[in-house]
């Protein structure tokens, strides 16, 4: 009876290594980037779209120094209007000029995240929001398209694609 009950709980206790190795097993990966067959995408984290998020919500706010924390000393941003930022001083100037002269205000309205789980532990968040702000004295309001490169929990790098809305009748 006791090696019927010792058999028993080995198949138990093996069963459930099995169950555990195959759920450590690899990601599930969707995509693909043009020109780099080695690199897929996976299913990112909400704690990187959480860093994203608070950078956003600086920006209402006009917190530079709040910003200026979340932001890599390498930074790199490509903006919508052909600028090109590199390094946190370049980045701190802009900002003191825009944020005043642009007022912006952003509304999220979604955000995903992916990474390249051979990759460098970048995490890529993807998001689409609207931004109202005033430009030669006009308020405007533009959709916005972020594809932004976290990594850890600072802004390395990103690119800001914009699209005017429709004239509404």
């Amino acid at each position: 009876l006791l090696l019927l009950l010792a058999i028993t709980f080995s198949c138990a206790e093996q069963a459930t290594k099995i169950e555990t190795a195959q759920a450590v097993e690899a990601p599930k990966t969707v995509g693909f980037l043009a020109g780099n067959d080695s690199i897929s995408w996976a299913l990112g984290s909400d704690e990187a779209i959480d860093v994203w998020a608070q950078w956003v919500e600086y920006h209402n706010s006009q917190e530079i120094d709040k910003i200026m924390a979340l932001a890599a000393e390498k930074i790199k941003i490509n903006g919508p209007e052909g600028e090109y930022i590199e390094g946190k001083e370049a980045l701190k100037g802009f900002l003191e000029g825009w944020l005043t002269a642009a007022n912006p205000k952003f509304k999220q309205q979604w955000a995903t995240a992916v990474t390249n789980p051979n990759g460098n532990g970048m995490q890529w968040i993807h998001n689409a929001y609207m931004v109202d702000m005033t430009i030669d004295g006009e308020q405007i309001t533009e959709r916005h398209f972020a594809a932004v490169g976290v990594k850890d929990n600072l802004i390395q790098q990103f690119w800001i694609y914009s699209g005017k809305l429709p004239v509404s009748e």
